[in-house]
């Protein structure tokens, strides 16, 4: 077999921009490896591409999907401490390694970085290619789908919150939109950490996941003014940390909703880039804002440690397969799914 089937994007734009195609299957290069994928879940980030890129140009045709998970097919020559037949997840960064940045540990703001699924050809088929250093274990209790759901919004969800945002014991957090992926992700991550959780979202139904997650305070924020509601909850004082990975259209309320010191740490902008902001409640309570870029290979590994020892937990809310990956796209743009959408490749 030479050939294999694939979702690739063949220009920006609507669903019709993405077609299954039969596309030759790769080979790994010296210090690659291939992988039969069993399973690669959908991020928002699949959309944003597919709309059309905001931070530089993107290569087409594209072959999408960063959370891969699937079993070593095929060793580069050069490759060392893995075998054909290793059930494997994929960091999704690749960085030049040799930067300041990545030297003092900081590759995710690598000036050269390239992300698997977005400038390199992931996981939305049959088989793909990727760097050997780049793999970790599959979590052995967990099945292909339920690993797929976990690299980008467990190192993400961790960066903000443990690497970057320095969460503590006893601390008050805030998470937006129960309902993502990072979102879900950092619900069960915080309260790991100790922390008293509080978190939006906007149907009884998603609140009610949310606490089985566990979250401590659920708000909606299609019924109630959610800042007043969490200042109300805290005392009047605020939250410690804001996880925000919205955009635009809530900096100014989690700005609001934080206490003297307190930490805004975003990582997206999908409902906008800019807002109107008030420079004063900056300084004058001393506001940090932290941006958070993905997460490090050290963030994943941290996140899967406790995932390994049953203490996190992938959240899946729909299973298809690779030739719906349009109607993938349609629940991720509809906002309506808790968790993460996974393309399974039997």
């Amino acid at each position: 077999m030479t050939t294999m089937t694939a979702a690739v994007l063949q220009r920006h734009g609507d669903l019709d921009a993405i077609q299954l195609q039969e596309v030759p299957i790769p080979e790994p290069g010296p210090h690659e490896v291939r992988l039969r994928v069993r399973a690669c879940a959908l991020n928002w980030l699949d959309v944003g591409i597919r709309q059309g890129p905001k931070f530089g140009e993107i290569p087409l045709p594209l072959i999408g999907g960063g959370d891969i998970c699937g079993v070593v097919d095929a060793l580069g020559g050069a490759v060392t401490g893995w075998h054909e037949g290793d059930e494997v997840l994929v960091y999704p960064l690749v960085t030049c390694g040799v930067c300041e940045y990545c030297r003092r540990g900081e590759p995710t703001i690598c000036p050269q970085h390239r992300i698997i699924g977005e400038h390199l050809n992931g996981g939305l088929a049959e088989y793909t290619v990727v760097p050997a250093e780049n793999l970790l274990p599959k979590p052995r209790r967990l099945s292909f789908v339920e690993a797929a759901a976990l690299p980008v919004v467990a190192m993400t969800a961790w960066h903000m919150l443990i690497t970057v945002g320095q969460l503590r014991v006893g601390e008050h957090v805030l998470i937006l939109g129960a309902g993502g992926g990072v979102a879900s992700m950092g619900i069960q991550i915080a309260r790991q950490a100790g922390a008293r959780v509080f978190t939006t979202t906007s149907t009884p139904d998603k609140a009610a996941r949310a606490l089985q997650l566990g979250a401590h305070q659920v708000f909606n924020y299609r019924e109630q003014d959610w800042v007043q509601a969490v200042l109300e909850a805290t005392g009047g004082r605020g939250v410690d940390l804001v996880q925000d990975n919205v955009g635009g259209a809530t900096w100014a309320q989690s700005l609001r909703a934080l206490a003297r010191g307190g930490r805004l740490v975003p990582c997206g902008s999908h409902s906008g880039t800019t807002f109107a902001l008030d420079i004063t409640q900056i300084y004058h309570r001393q506001l940090k804002i932290l941006g958070s870029n993905g997460g490090t290979y050290q963030d994943l590994a941290a996140a899967l440690s406790l995932v390994e020892a049953g203490h996190l937990s992938p959240v899946v809310d729909t299973v298809l397969p690779l030739s719906q990956i349009h109607q993938g796209h349609r629940l991720l743009e509809a906002g309506q799914h808790f968790g993460k959408i996974v393309i399974e490749i039997p």
